[in-house]
């Protein structure tokens, strides 16, 4: 189980920081070289600074909620081994998909963006 303890706390620590960096360090907005990119984001300028709050305040959650929450109590349960090891590598892909997605949905209403 040490591993997957392991893996478990980086996976937290790696969410943490990563929102804290979208919230607080991105670029400004005719550069766009660092940040969180996908099209609704680097739409305007306003969308990219709210955006990247929004990813960084997205990314923290998630990560508490899966790696932080609901992950250690799938250890405490005591699951065997490899269902704890495909569990944590969908937690992971449902952590990107959630934010991805959830951002994205966010933009479209706040900003009102409409695709061609």
């Amino acid at each position: 189980m040490g591993p997957l303890i392991a893996s478990d706390i980086i996976l937290l620590i790696l969410t943490i920081y990563v929102g804290i960096f979208f919230r607080n360090f991105y670029s400004p907005y005719p550069e766009m070289k660092v940040g969180f990119h996908i099209w609704e984001v680097c739409y305007s300028k306003e969308c990219w600074e709210y955006g990247n709050k929004f990813a960084g305040k997205i990314t923290i959650i998630l990560g508490l909620l899966l790696f932080g929450i609901i992950y250690p109590i799938l250890l405490f349960i005591k699951l065997k081994r490899s269902y704890l090891t495909i569990l944590l590598i969908l937690f992971a892909l449902i952590y990107f998909l959630l934010l991805y997605f959830i951002v994205k949905i966010r933009m479209h209403k706040k900003f009102k963006l409409k695709d061609k």
